[in-house]
């Protein structure tokens, strides 16, 4: 057995604890990053252009180096998608409001032809990376969205495009109206579907009160215009009656689609009263 000299010992132990200190005292890289550096991240999706806008501010030198460029990947409904990646400007152009203030933007058309992960009928969150590339430094923060309420739309519109004009009084030409729709967060989202009837002379027909159309099922005994065969099928129906009294010539139905969040759909059709 070796019998070390009892001082060499307590310069081991005080080189050994001295080593140790500096070693917790002088740790490596954490990969954090400055928290000001990316900030006001932005996401919106403009469902009646079917647009999408991105916008963050983004500090102008990060580690005393300059910005050279402001990009996202965009992932869409999910991460594990393969990203697309889009630049971000500050010059006042492709969506970019104002040039020069550190809000770098870009808005962009929801399609195939932007962008691989397009929205559709989707609910839910969608995610992106926000990027700032400096010259040797590159700063990312990841961020998701909650995409808002989607707008209900038309599947399809059956509505006669002629009608003959009744010949006497007490008379009337009747044909069916169905109207098919859709909306993201399911049937009961629908708050209500109407038209408005725009004669000949420029007036409207129902005393310019919105003539609604149903989809409960039911068969009004007092009047006949209002029936659906089905409840709840998403397929909106109502007769439209012609009566002597009406004038000859072309009617605008316009048709609006209203969901319970105040968003809705439009869409016009005519229909030719003939003698």
């Amino acid at each position: 057995m070796t019998i070390l000299n009892p001082k060499l010992q307590v310069m081991r132990f005080h080189i050994l604890f001295l080593f140790a200190i500096l070693f917790w005292a002088c740790p490596g890289p954490t990969g954090e990053t400055d928290p000001n550096t990316i900030t006001n991240q932005q996401f919106t999706f403009h469902q009646d252009m079917n647009q999408l806008y991105y916008g963050v501010t983004v500090e102008e030198t990060y580690t005393l180096e300059n910005l050279s460029k402001v990009s996202i990947n965009w992932y869409g409904t999910s991460r594990s998608n393969s990203p697309d990646t889009l630049t971000l400007y500050d010059d006042g152009t492709n969506g970019d409001i104002l040039m020069g203030d550190g809000l770098h933007g870009l808005k962009i058309v929801n399609d195939s032809t932007n962008i691989t992960n397009i929205l559709g009928d989707d609910s839910g969150h969608v995610y992106m990376d926000f990027v700032a590339t400096y010259k040797t430094e590159t700063v990312t923060v990841s961020d998701s969205f909650r995409i808002g309420n989607i707008i209900p739309r038309f599947l399809s519109i059956s509505f006669p495009d002629s009608m003959p004009h009744p010949t006497e009084p007490n008379y009337y030409a009747i044909d069916s109206i169905f109207v098919s729709v859709f909306d993201p967060y399911g049937l009961k989202d629908i708050r209500s579907c109407y038209l408005m009837l725009k004669k000949p002379d420029g007036s409207f027909a129902n005393n310019g009160q919105p003539i609604y159309l149903k989809d409960d099922g039911v068969k009004s005994s007092e009047n006949i215009s209002i029936w659906d065969s089905k409840a709840n099928d998403g397929i909106f129906t109502r007769l439209i009656t012609i009566g002597y009294e009406n004038p000859v010539g072309k009617y605008y139905g316009i048709f609006y689609l209203y969901d319970w969040g105040g968003l809705s759909s439009t869409h016009m059709d005519s229909v030719v009263v003939y003698e």
